[in-house]
């Protein structure tokens, strides 16, 4: 079993959310200081302030477009913002370890007036739903004001008209016990320089002591792996359940090629959340169909570098991040991000780009159809012979290429 600190899994989940917004970072860890903040000033017993702080780093789940993410900083309201909160928390209720949240995200850009005449949720369940709306707002004017920079003092220059435009929303939008609140602590001037992005992260780590470390065994590390594997599918509607399916075949090839079970579980997770850092690359580069200009070929060089840095950090004694991150590493030395030698890439990482290759070749992608076996094969074997892809772990592939076509292209 992997050890999980449910503090650096929730780190990680929003600095992937983070991604979506390209150049903007640190939204979502923003409203959860805010909303903690609040929380404190309102004498929240602990563990519901730790809450209502994870709560905010995760508002954002259902968010993969990088279209979405720029409504959310640059608009303070539109018609569609109920489709993001269905959606995370359709996500989050099916993750046990956040399904608790998942109420509190459906509502969470709900008016106070409204909230308050929903007879299916309780007191508690609608102040927390609010007090997230409430932060995220707060950070959406903090973006306005000073479009993500803190230097010189601008955000303390700013701050109490940021306070007057929340007191002028007033009751019909937030519960005027969370206004009085953000009121008294917005005074502070320590409350705003927390999250300036120089200290943030150090802000972020007062809350680690009181988070939850445990030894997570396969079902759970499966239900958080599947939340991230969703949001990452999200981002294209081309890709549906490409994470997945990778990591179906992936620990299917494992098993075939004598890994433990463990490994294959191990195995199974990395395929699921080899894309994660594709969240950052914006949608219409994902989406175009036609040759990539050397700037838009920049996002996609990163996306597994970023991948293995944040899963880094939330498994950091496994090979989760190496056998995910290095899924673009070649044989020959020609691929990204890190060059590798062929007697530097593992049997894992090998079998990751075998099947990342041949689920993308199977997936019906907007640029063409979902290509046959018969098609296929000279595909791979043309890889294999520049230096691409393990010609061992093809050969695997091939002995059972009909099972594995099913595999990857199984509905739900």
């Amino acid at each position: 079993m992997i050890e999980l600190v449910l503090h650096d899994v929730i780190c990680s989940l929003s600095c992937s959310l983070d991604l979506v917004g390209v150049t903007e970072v640190h939204h979502g860890k923003r409203v959860a200081l805010i909303a903690a903040g609040v929380a404190k000033v309102l004498g929240w017993e602990a563990q519901a302030e730790l809450d209502i702080f994870y709560a905010g780093m995760l508002h954002d789940c259902g968010v993969s477009s990088t279209k979405e993410h720029s409504r959310l900083v640059s608009e303070l309201e539109w018609t569609d913002v109920r489709e993001h909160c269905v959606r995370g928390a359709s996500y989050l209720g099916e993750c046990a370890p956040f399904a608790k949240y998942a109420h509190w995200i459906l509502h969470h850009h709900e008016h106070w007036a409204r909230l308050t005449r929903n007879p299916t949720l309780s007191e508690g369940d609608k102040l927390a739903a609010n007090l997230i709306f409430l932060a995220d707002r707060v950070d959406f004017l903090q973006a306005n004001y000073i479009n993500f920079t803190y230097n010189d003092g601008d955000i303390l220059l700013e701050k109490d008209n940021i306070v007057k435009k929340i007191q002028t929303l007033g009751a019909n939008y937030f519960s005027p016990v969370l206004i009085d609140a953000f009121v008294a602590i917005s005074q502070k001037e320590s409350f705003w320089l927390s999250m300036d992005a120089y200290y943030i992260n150090t802000s972020l780590q007062e809350y680690a002591t009181l988070s939850t470390r445990k030894y997570a065994d396969f079902e759970m590390l499966l239900s958080i792996v599947m939340l991230f594997s969703k949001i990452i599918d999200a981002k294209s509607t081309h890709t549906k359940e490409h994470s997945k399916f990778v990591g179906l075949l992936a620990r299917f090839l494992a098993e075939k090629m004598g890994f433990s079970e463990e490994d294959q579980q191990l195995i199974e997770l990395a395929g699921m959340l080899h894309d994660l850092g594709k969240l950052r690359v914006p949608d219409s580069i994902l989406t175009k169909n036609g040759e990539l200009s050397a700037q838009e070929r920049s996002y996609i060089l990163r996306h597994s570098y970023d991948t293995m840095h944040l899963l880094k950090q939330v498994f950091p004694h496994t090979k989760i991040a190496e056998w995910a991150g290095f899924h673009h590493e070649t044989l020959s030395g020609t691929g990204y991000p890190f060059h590798l030698k062929a007697d530097e890439i593992d049997l894992g990482v090998r079998i990751m780009s075998v099947a990342d290759v041949f689920q993308a070749l199977v997936q019906k992608r907007p640029y063409r159809d979902s290509l046959t076996l018969n098609e296929i094969k000279p595909i791979m074997s043309k890889m294999v012979s520049q230096g691409q892809l393990d010609e061992l772990v093809v050969r695997v592939l091939e002995r059972y290429q009909d099972e594995c076509y099913r595999l990857v292209q199984s509905v739900g």
